[in-house]
């Protein structure tokens, strides 16, 4: 009886390994249906946040591609370059053999996405809204690697962190903050961004108020009369921070001429990752140095 069950059970485990993988069907976060058969083991990430992202989860080994812009954490280094962001290279993406190509609503272009689904990759859309959206935003790509506790136990520690931050500027006196992402044509970051929020967690007010990014005019800002001018730059330090007293128009603001510009490295504040809670303290260290040590100049 003992030798009937045995191979009554046998039979029945090849049965089940021979059925077919049951696809999983996610909605990401453009509204799109997609399609796994499996947790994805060859990932191309199409932005530096989103890659930080995987990095951050644990899922480095399964990154096979990135954008050239990609730079953190330092091991993406030896990882192939799939080109730029708004116009990858669609031979040396299908040269890779994703399984899952990672996308970002704001950084990349609708088209590489249509072009993407046309060779039958799968591809996973990313869209962070505010703060609350980079948290939604690594649940959804932990839930995709199948690491659902790895994303939740990420998010509560950012969580924590950025807590501790709003606690230490409560009830200081916010600056009037003016973001420069661009100087010339002047681009700055308004309403329902990311960085508006990390303006405010970091006790600031920001002047722009109108939604994303947007072009904006010397006028304007003079206008606004901020008390702090943020000056995001790639590995900015505090010495650049003297490039708008060279400049016409700028270096008559007060904010200029009293010393109220700040540096900060664009490539850790402006990515909608991991890494906006380390944004966060240091933006809080350039906004109230006597509270935080090691933003101010």
């Amino acid at each position: 009886m003992g030798k009937e069950r045995a191979k009554a059970f046998c039979l029945l485990l090849l049965l089940v390994v021979g059925l077919p993988v049951q696809a999983a069907t996610l909605i990401d976060m453009v509204g799109r249906e997609v399609e796994l058969h499996e947790p994805p083991r060859r990932i191309i990430s199409l932005a530096p946040s989103l890659t930080e992202i995987l990095y951050a989860l644990g899922a480095g080994d399964a990154v096979v591609g990135v954008t050239d812009y990609a730079t953190y954490p330092p091991e993406v280094e030896i990882k192939p370059s799939v080109g730029g962001g708004i116009n990858p290279n669609l031979e040396v993406i299908v040269a890779l053999k994703p399984d899952l190509i990672f996308v970002s609503a704001d950084a990349n272009r609708w088209d590489t996405i249509t072009q993407l689904e046309q060779l039958q990759i799968p591809v996973f859309g990313i869209k962070p809204v505010g703060i609350e959206g980079v948290f939604a935003s690594i649940d959804k790509v932990g839930q995709v690697l199948g690491g659902k506790r790895e994303a939740e136990e990420l998010v509560a520690g950012m969580r924590r962190r950025m807590a501790t931050v709003s606690e230490k500027v409560k009830g200081l006196a916010r600056p009037k903050v003016l973001y420069v992402i661009w100087i010339d044509p002047l681009i700055v970051a308004g309403g329902g961004t990311v960085i508006n929020g990390l303006i405010d967690v970091a006790g600031g007010t920001n002047v722009v108020r109108i939604p994303g990014f947007s072009r904006y005019s010397l006028e304007q800002v003079l206008v606004h009369e901020p008390d702090v001018i943020v000056l995001a730059l790639d590995g900015g330090v505090p010495e650049d921070r003297e490039v708008l007293r060279r400049l016409p128009g700028w270096r008559e603001m007060r904010a200029v001429r009293e010393g109220g510009v700040r540096v900060i490295d664009a490539n850790l504040i402006n990515r909608p990752g991991p890494r906006i809670v380390e944004a966060a303290e240091f933006l809080a260290g350039l906004l109230h140095p006597g509270v935080f040590r090691g933003g101010g100049p």
